[in-house]
């Protein structure tokens, strides 16, 4: 039996007003707040157990069942930042920065894939972001202090690429 997927311009203009007034997914599918943290549990302990890939999947659902929580962004950026997906990881990273403004996970995150990319200044921009956010919350100090560290890596690298051949 097929099922007719074609949507009805009544049902269009519905849907539209129930996704532009925060309406997500998991809400249309009337998947339970539980569900989804037990969905982000398993996506999360698959992470820390390097298996990146299965971690992504869930990870990816995660976003598109709500779209509007910052953390499921961050599990999705780490996984394509793991597996060597910088550009997509970036990505992930600037849309939950989108949500959070405050959280200085996501810059410091793009900018350690922006290092991995050679970018300098876009690693630099992201570093000092991150620092700038996390030195407004004590229980952010390790990433500030990480923050820093990388921030003078960053110039001595930029000295050291400055610096004529000596021979």
């Amino acid at each position: 039996m097929q099922t007719d997927t074609t949507l009805t311009p009544e049902y269009e203009a519905e849907l539209e007003a129930f996704m532009a007034d925060g309406g997500t997914l998991a809400m249309l599918q009337d998947i339970s707040g539980d569900t989804l943290e037990q969905l982000y549990a398993l996506a999360f302990g698959q992470y820390q157990a390097g298996k990146w890939q299965d971690a992504h999947k869930i990870f990816q659902a995660l976003c598109m069942l709500d779209h509007y929580e910052p953390r499921y962004f961050l599990g999705l950026g780490a996984c394509r930042q793991a597996m060597g997906e910088f550009e997509t990881a970036v990505q992930s990273y600037s849309f939950g920065a989108m949500l959070d403004l405050k959280d200085p996970r996501f810059p410091f995150h793009a900018a350690e894939c922006r290092l991995q990319q050679g970018d300098l200044n876009g690693a630099e921009s992201g570093f000092h972001s991150a620092r700038l956010l996390a030195d407004t919350d004590p229980q952010q100090a390790d990433l500030a202090a990480s923050a820093k560290v990388m921030l003078e890596a960053i110039a001595i690298r930029r000295d050291l690429q400055d610096e004529p051949d000596q021979q």
